[in-house]
């Protein structure tokens, strides 16, 4: 008589699955780098075309772009080689830096600590927020010489005012993704006689976090440019005082050069809070866990 009962299980297919999801998650990362790659390649060559062109125009017709206005790509490239291997720029973009760091830490963690205070539900303060932020991000720069008054010329100006820019994005984004929990789901935990405080730390922030960190990445923006504006307007040093410095002095080619060195410095913040993103988030479609 033939035997029809299951065969045990045993960890040979737990094996062969297992591999199977590694391969899965490889592929899927190689498909992301390739992505990466092709849309750095196009970045390049759309930035390149625009360069040409821009040469191109100034040479054909320099009364239209004079070059103390606007410098050409050929003599802000070498500006942006010399800025590179000049120390007192780096210097100078270090001040920045820090002060970035630091009122994002203030502004980024006050937002977050209290929009998770915030009763999540709560009708007025949600309310107020959901239409965008209280003061827009162009109203709250307009503040830096209100900071100057209070904090004086220097480093503490420049945090009070980047703080101030990131905190808003923080906790409108926190409030918002820890509403976003379904009444189902909520409904379900309580049936299994969770409470208030384990439907928040096993629910609610977890469908939170990709919105906080959206809020997270935006207000990380925000206090570059905070800082940038604090720098242009009371201090002596930072990156924002090298372009103030420059283009008093009609160097354009630097100011450009300067520029150039804050966008890519804005984008390696931005690329490492996405690094970040995937490794907490990491069940976010494009991140580096199961479901990437």
């Amino acid at each position: 008589m033939t035997d029809l009962a299951d065969p045990p299980i045993t960890a040979e297919p737990r094996d062969e699955l297992r591999e199977r999801a590694d391969a899965l998650k490889r592929s899927k990362r190689k498909k992301r780098r390739k992505a990466m790659a092709v849309q750095t390649v196009l970045s390049a060559l759309t930035f390149g075309a625009l360069a040409l062109i821009w040469e191109v125009m100034s040479a054909l017709d320099p009364s239209f772009w004079p070059e103390i206005i606007l410098s050409k790509p050929t003599e802000i490239a070498p500006a942006f080689w010399e800025a590179v291997q000049t120390g007192f720029v780096w210097e100078n973009f270090y001040v920045t830096f820090q002060a970035t760091v630091i009122g994002f830490a203030i502004g980024a963690v006050s937002g977050l600590l209290l929009g998770l205070f915030i009763r999540p539900g709560a009708v007025v303060l949600p309310g107020l927020l959901s239409g965008g932020h209280p003061v827009p991000v162009d109203a709250r720069i307009a503040l830096a010489p209100v900071f100057i008054a209070w904090f004086g010329f220097g480093m503490s100006s420049k945090i009070a005012l980047a703080a101030t820019i990131c905190f808003f994005p923080v906790l409108v984004n926190t409030i918002t993704g820890l509403n976003q929990v379904g009444e189902n789901a909520i409904l379900l935990m309580k049936s299994m006689q969770a409470s208030r405080w384990q439907i928040f730390f096993h629910l609610r922030i977890f469908v939170a976090l990709p919105t906080i960190f959206a809020g997270l990445k935006a207000a990380l923006t925000f206090a570059l440019i905070g800082v940038i504006v604090g720098e242009l307007k009371a201090t002596d040093e930072g990156a924002g005082h090298l372009i103030e410095v420059a283009s008093f002095q009609l160097r354009m080619d630097d100011v450009f050069a300067y520029l150039g060195l804050l966008s890519l410095f804005g984008l390696a913040l931005y690329l490492l809070a996405n690094a970040v993103e995937r490794k907490v988030v990491y069940w976010q479609p494009g991140s580096d866990g199961e479901h990437a």
